[in-house]
């Protein structure tokens, strides 16, 4: 099965197709345009360059969390691909697919979630062993320093750990740092195989949290605490 895989949740745009579980072509761009100005034409791209050009059988989005602009932006073009292509479509938690970087270890993906706090989850084996929550940066850090055995941490908030690393936790290599489209792809493959599929009409985001807009709307209207 021909998997294009698009991951936006952070400031680079991956784009990736795997076949049968092999990785055939994948791209990772950080540009200062618009992901709506350059994610169609890198898609197209990465298609002819994989070999793929209508052999597509689904595709597998990252769905969050991360970036509210990048993921509507990723999941707009994914659901139009899908409609127009008829084809599966997927949403595959980022932080779920961050974790197919390293298939066996125990990783804590970190994406950045603002206000020196970050979107993360604990796993092992890209088995998840906490809920994705949002902590402050430091916090999260120190409470993987105390369980046992080596964590590796990866994302895009990295140079804001402020304190020590404690001695069991290793900061990923630069090449499995950031999320990439092919282990959107090759974690929605998995997906796929354990029966769960998408609806191309009410697949949405995962948040996690309301936006700053949002939240500043709800302050101004006395609705939280501005504290």
């Amino acid at each position: 099965m021909y998997i294009l895989g698009i991951e936006t949740a952070t400031r680079a745009a991956s784009v990736a197709v795997i076949f049968d579980g092999k990785i055939l072509a994948e791209t990772l761009r950080e540009s200062p345009q618009s992901f709506s100005e350059t994610l169609m034409p890198q898609v197209e791209d990465i298609i002819k360059a994989s070999g793929a050009y209508k052999k597509i059988d689904a595709v597998a989005i990252s769905i969050g969390p991360g970036s509210f602009t990048g993921l509507r932006i990723g999941l707009a073009t994914a659901k139009a691909l899908a409609y127009a292509w008829q084809i599966k479509i997927i949403g595959v938690p980022t932080l779920l697919a961050m974790s197919y970087n390293f298939p066996n270890a125990k990783v804590l993906p970190l994406i950045d979630a603002q206000k020196n706090r970050a979107y993360c989850q604990l796993f092992a084996n890209s088995i998840a062993l906490t809920d994705a929550e949002v902590k402050p940066i430091d916090e999260a850090v120190a409470e993987v320093g105390r369980l046992d055995g080596e964590i590796f941490l990866c994302g895009d908030v990295l140079h804001k750990i402020k304190i020590p690393l404690p001695q069991n936790v290793k900061i990923a290599p630069p090449n499995l740092k950031m999320p990439r489209a092919s282990s959107v792809a090759l974690c929605g493959a998995d997906l796929l195989a354990a029966g769960k599929l998408d609806n191309v009409m009410n697949l949405e985001p995962l948040y996690i949290r309301r936006s700053e807009a949002e939240e500043l709307w709800e302050k101004r209207h006395g609705l939280i605490s501005a504290k």
